[in-house]
């Protein structure tokens, strides 16, 4: 079978959308970073010969373009992050015809975002490329053009971090914790936390990042030009 855009849209488009996502806090840039990426992989797709997997290529062309376009992206510290969480409730919105679920899982993907932005440019697309992508090891080592043992480091050692961090800050990742968020209160009263028991339930999954793909809304970011 001929690969076509088509087909790649309907098999890597929101993973490309959610690497874009995940490594750039603005919207605009994010979906400004997966539209230069589709209109790379398209106007390349004639010259693709196959010498390499279909997937490594893309990853490889959206990995060229994020990180240009997240260059300037602020990293913050954990202890940044910690005084920002905890200072004070959010307020709900006063708007009408107001989605109270639709806004917490928004803040709270906003709030996801921004924590592995406590992490460098190069170590949050190793991350996002493992743990949310979940490319092997080999094809991270390929895309990224580092050695999979610096690979393999580099996810050890980011996990480890993440975990520590969500376990005492996120009601998501451990709804049993002292965390003291400032969406604590609106996150217990859509029980978002007991949609992501459910998915643990059924998948065996403990990568808060990846169950976020499937409860969180997702964004689509290709669409506006394929």
């Amino acid at each position: 079978m001929a690969v076509t855009a088509e087909l790649l849209v309907r098999d890597y488009g929101n993973m490309v959308s959610s690497v874009c996502h995940r490594m750039i806090q603005d919207v605009e840039l994010a979906q400004d970073a997966a539209q230069q990426t589709w209109m790379e992989i398209i106007k390349s797709l004639p010259g693709f010969r196959e010498e390499a997997k279909i997937s490594t290529w893309i990853y490889s062309i959206a990995k060229r373009t994020v990180m240009d376009c997240c260059r300037n992206e602020r990293q913050y510290t954990t202890a940044f992050l910690h005084d920002y969480f905890r200072d004070g409730e959010r307020e709900l919105p006063q708007t009408e015809n107001f989605d109270k679920e639709l806004w917490v899982k928004e803040m709270c993907d906003k709030c996801l975002t921004g924590m592995l932005h406590c992490l460098d440019n190069e170590t949050r697309l190793v991350y996002i490329f493992k743990d949310i992508v979940q490319l092997s090891y080999e094809e991270i080592a390929q895309v990224l053009e580092l050695d999979e043992p610096t690979i393999r480091q580099i996810v050890s050692r980011t996990r480890k971090k993440l975990k520590s961090f969500l376990n005492n800050e996120c009601a998501l990742a451990n709804p049993g914790g002292d965390c003291h968020c400032r969406m604590k209160r609106w996150v217990e009263q859509v029980d978002l936390p007991g949609e992501y028991e459910k998915l643990r339930n059924i998948a065996r999954q403990s990568n808060i990042f990846l169950e976020s793909e499937k409860i969180l809304p997702k964004k689509n970011y290709w669409i506006t030009f394929i």
